[in-house]
């Protein structure tokens, strides 16, 4: 977490802003969910609007590559947490749009130790870029939804898992939408429950495609060893 203002409390004003910057690269590039949080609408406490130099405050945290970030006394204590939060979520996501995903990291099989998920995760998100489509990835542990985050693909990642847990910590993580849902023992007959689940709440519609996306580090279906990736119509 980049706590700005406990950063700016123990260091000289003007580094926090090059600091912020550095840990999240660092983060980023290590395969770290990364939050930037403290005085980011700090006038919407006492006022409902928020200055222009706060919004950019915000825009440039989401540039940089963080994953989450987060509102403290503007909720806890202000007068307008509800438009606190409304302003973030606007400006945060105006500027998510603007960005271009798959950036393929200078450290490529170093993050997470594992040569071939990485760049496996790389493809499917260049695939996914390419085709202009979301991704559906089906995991017990997180690790290839979390991969395929760090690539920061343009479409949402749908990760589907049947451990709490991991659906709790995947919400962390940019770009991915984590749904709890029992895996059953056909890996087709689960495919179809999830597309079905993601059309019933509106997430995707009937004839849009998606890229289903299985890891064979660990592997959920015992036949299934290799990563696989497929493109489905809806």
């Amino acid at each position: 977490m980049v706590a700005r203002g406990d950063l700016g409390a123990e260091l000289p004003i003007e580094e926090v802003p090059l600091l912020q910057e550095e840990i999240i690269r660092i983060c980023r590039s290590m395969g770290k969910a990364v939050i930037v949080a403290t005085n980011m609408l700090e006038s919407m406490i006492v006022h409902p609007t928020p200055t222009r130099a706060e919004v950019s405050d915000i825009a440039i945290a989401v540039r940089e590559g963080a994953d989450a970030v987060m509102l403290s006394g503007e909720t806890a204590h202000g007068k307008f947490p509800l438009k606190a939060v409304k302003v973030m979520h606007t400006v945060a996501l105006r500027t998510e749009a603007t960005i271009s995903g798959g950036e393929m990291p200078p450290n490529l099989g170093q993050a997470f130790k594992n040569y071939m998920s990485e760049m496996f995760a790389y493809h499917a998100t260049m695939m996914s870029n390419t085709l202009g489509i979301s991704t559906v990835v089906f995991t017990r542990t997180g690790f290839m939804a979390i991969l395929l985050s760090h690539y920061r693909p343009s479409g949402t990642i749908f990760a589907f898992t049947n451990e709490k847990r991991v659906q709790q910590r995947l919400a962390l993580y940019q770009g991915v939408c984590p749904i709890y849902m029992e895996f059953l023992d056909d890996a087709e007959e689960t495919f179809e429950k999830a597309l079905a689940l993601l059309q019933r709440q509106g997430m995707v519609k009937e004839g849009e495609e998606v890229s289903l996306v299985q890891s064979g580090r660990q592997p959920i279906w015992r036949f299934q060893s290799t990563h696989n990736i497929q493109v489905r119509k809806v």
